[in-house]
């Protein structure tokens, strides 16, 4: 299927930008792996140190050994995308934009898009069997909102961490428009100045020490994800992006691929919870 170049009488070079989706999810992944891995089919192993407890017993007497093992997991670069656009030299002339530049604009943001979904992706069908159960509110029946349960479920999210012995600092929270209005509604900062300016910025705010941050990503699917900072690893290993000179015609390939990988590493899911809303 060719391109679709415009070409009226009168065209103003003004580019009236798609709406695009805010991307969040990506710079809330801890990368640390990246450096240490090259090419697809690359594999990072992450040791997990056991919890030792003590038992009673009697002073003076032997004391029964316990075992140490370390268990692993494996992070793999296994996801291959790619993108091509071919603009030929007939449709550059045409245009009054520089056309090669603002497809490229567009393949940023198709990448960034990516890795968002891909992070949403891992957390709510690929790993989302590895979250504790304990940590799924109302997975069988998810709750109707209403400003007042939206302020709760904040609450019991963060609930579900402690009781995982998760780290109060670094929790966000990535909402829908639609749950973050119902929170707004409940008047969670109207208490004090520093809430009231929040609100008068147009900003969300904090709930219980949780960032609260507001995206398109989960409008369809609705659901609340809390998580601390870096409980999902993410490597993107390759992201190569290229004009070439077709060989066989007056035209250029705008190429791009991406390798990566994600893992929700074991003890890290439980970083991890969940608000079902229907």
């Amino acid at each position: 299927m060719a391109n679709t170049i415009i070409i009226p009488t009168i065209f103003s070079k003004e580019v009236i930008r798609n709406r695009d989706i805010k991307n969040v999810f990506y710079k809330h992944t801890n990368s640390d792996y990246t450096g240490e891995l090259r090419k697809s089919g690359d594999t990072v192993t992450v040791q997990t140190l056991p919890t030792l407890s003590f038992t009673s017993g009697t002073a003076g007497a032997a004391i029964s050994a316990t075992d140490f093992t370390i268990t692993s997991e494996n992070l793999v670069i296994d996801q291959v995308e790619q993108l091509l656009v071919k603009i030929t030299d007939e449709e550059k002339v045409q245009s009054n934009l520089e056309l090669t530049t603002k497809v490229a604009e567009r393949f940023a943001e198709a990448e960034a898009r990516l890795f968002d979904e891909a992070v949403r992706d891992q957390i709510l069908v690929t790993q989302v069997a590895d979250i504790p159960a304990a940590n799924k509110l109302d997975s069988g029946s998810p709750i109707t909102l209403t400003p007042a349960l939206a302020y709760t479920s904040i609450l019991n999210l963060s609930t579900a961490l402690d009781e995982q012995n998760v780290a109060e600092d670094g929790r966000v929270a990535f909402v829908s428009p639609n749950f973050a209005n119902n929170l707004m509604q409940s008047n969670f900062l109207d208490s004090t100045d520093a809430g009231l300016n929040t609100r008068f910025k147009g900003f969300v705010g904090m709930v219980n020490g949780v960032k609260i941050v507001k995206t398109n990503a989960l409008t369809a699917s609705k659901e609340v994800i809390m998580l601390q900072e870096g409980a999902v690893n993410m490597v993107v290993q390759l992201n190569n992006y290229d004009v070439r000179k077709g060989t066989d015609g007056f035209y250029e390939n705008l190429m791009a691929e991406v390798i990566y990988g994600l893992k929700i590493f074991g003890e890290n899911a439980k970083a991890i919870a969940i608000q079902y809303v229907a």
